[in-house]
């Protein structure tokens, strides 16, 4: 596989990859490393406790997501499947608007891709039951890793750390009998001050169209299970320090994975062409296209001719083999059959395909300007990998090394202890 390529996967902050890079390669094992470091402290033998937890919740919730979840997927589409239906249709086309939908397809590719078609009438002619079944890999797809990551995985940790505190009571009875009178006397004072309430209430979700759900991307999908997640181990935390500190590590989490690596982006962007002048909108592997670098230079680049959902669809129908219907295919924004026939049974993000549009048009701009299309080109690859790389580094940091310490530091401020207090709390009990 070439460089740009894994590049591209890892710069793609609208899908997992970038999370899965940070989660399994950096983020877990500084957790680990800085949850023993931070125990240890104050006790050898809860920080290793400390550790196992996090190793198991970290690798463990990794594992549901890399595994668990395409696994339900897998077996969703085998029951929509043997029900008679195609599960590669996109649900985006239940809604027909005119230019994208089922009726809209089927009139439009009745004779250019009728087997396509076929799979379209069936769930027109079924559209309820073709409905039922998505909601209910929905459903499947986000409640069941929900309820493993978040209630059962927690809930087994738990139970086999007080295990180990039980069987291990005579040899921390000591520690605890040092620690225990300070940490009551601190407690009490800094009650009233520092205290932060959490209250977590068991409210019933209300799901008004569960259709409206349906067709939501894997990083979105990600998003609602880490909510989830988030809800089921605040639920599941053993006492209120637990909790609270568990709905601070959370929230910013969240706020990190989906939101801090696209202001990055944008950030780094922007000061790479202020500051350079090297436009580093494309993705690393358009830049590394030898075709595309060509055809800017020769000034052979078609494009559709505005951002209307209208003109791009037409351009990509009747232009299927045109170099920017072949980029948009290689960024997975638009699906061609083998006879270059426009896919009726997936659904054409026409916003993300007018973003391509006028990045090539304006890295093509940029690029002839300079004087040298395949000097401006390599630079702007090398600085684009930069970017890339600078951005998992940077949020990596943010993930693995300071909100750690922040949630440290919370924990001191608010229990006066460098202990977790789940373990804490527990060990106090023996």
């Amino acid at each position: 596989m070439k460089v740009s390529n894994i590049i591209s996967a890892i710069g793609n902050n609208s899908s997992i990859y970038p999370l899965l890079v940070r989660d399994c390669g950096i983020e877990n094992v500084a957790k680990v490393a800085m949850t023993y470091k931070q125990n240890k402290k104050e006790s050898d033998f809860i920080a290793k406790q400390a550790a196992r937890e996090r190793i198991v919740e970290e690798y463990g919730t990794s594992a549901v997501w890399l595994g668990g979840v395409p696994f339900i997927g897998f077996l969703a589409d085998k029951v929509i499947e043997k029900k008679g239906f195609c599960s590669q249709i996109s649900t985006e086309l239940l809604k027909d608007n005119g230019i994208q939908g089922l009726e809209t397809n089927i009139a439009r590719f009745k004779n250019s891709a009728p087997d396509m078609v076929r799979d379209l009438e069936k769930v027109l002619d079924n559209k309820a039951v073709f409905k039922k079944l998505q909601v209910g890999k929905f459903l499947a797809t986000t409640i069941i890793p929900i309820t493993v990551m978040g209630f059962i995985l927690p809930r087994l940790n738990f139970n086999y750390t007080k295990k180990k505190l039980e069987e291990n009571k005579d040899k921390i009875a000591e520690v605890i009998s040092k620690k225990s009178e300070m940490l009551e006397q601190q407690n009490k004072i800094s009650q009233n001050k520092t205290a932060i309430p959490v209250s977590v209430k068991s409210s019933k979700i209300s799901f008004k169209g569960l259709d409206s759900l349906l067709g939501i991307s894997n990083l979105q999908k990600m998003m609602i299970l880490d909510g989830g997640l988030t809800a089921g181990r605040i639920r599941t935390a053993r006492n209120k320090d637990e909790k609270a500190e568990v709905a601070f590590k959370m929230a910013g989490m969240c706020y990190l994975n989906y939101r801090a690596p696209k202001l990055i982006e944008r950030g780094l962007n922007k000061v790479t062409k202020t500051l350079f002048g090297i436009n580093t909108e494309l993705d690393t592997k358009i830049l590394d296209n030898k075709e595309f670098i060509s055809a800017i230079k020769d000034k052979l680049i078609e494009l559709p001719s505005d951002n209307t959902p209208e003109k791009m669809l037409e351009f990509l129908e009747t232009k299927p083999n045109s170099l920017f219907s072949r980029i948009a295919e290689n960024q997975k924004l638009v699906q061609f059959t083998k006879d270059r026939v426009r896919d009726p049974r997936k659904y054409v993000d026409v916003k993300k395909l007018n973003v391509l549009k006028d990045a090539v048009s304006g890295f093509a701009q940029d690029s002839i300007s300079s004087g040298s299309v395949e000097k401006y080109a390599k630079k702007a690859l090398k600085a684009k990998t930069f970017n890339v790389v600078a951005n998992v580094l940077i949020s990596s940091f943010l993930l693995a090394v300071a909100l750690p310490k922040v949630q440290f530091l919370f924990r001191k401020l608010r229990t006066k202890s460098n202990l977790e207090p789940g373990i804490r709390l527990e060990n106090e009990k023996k």
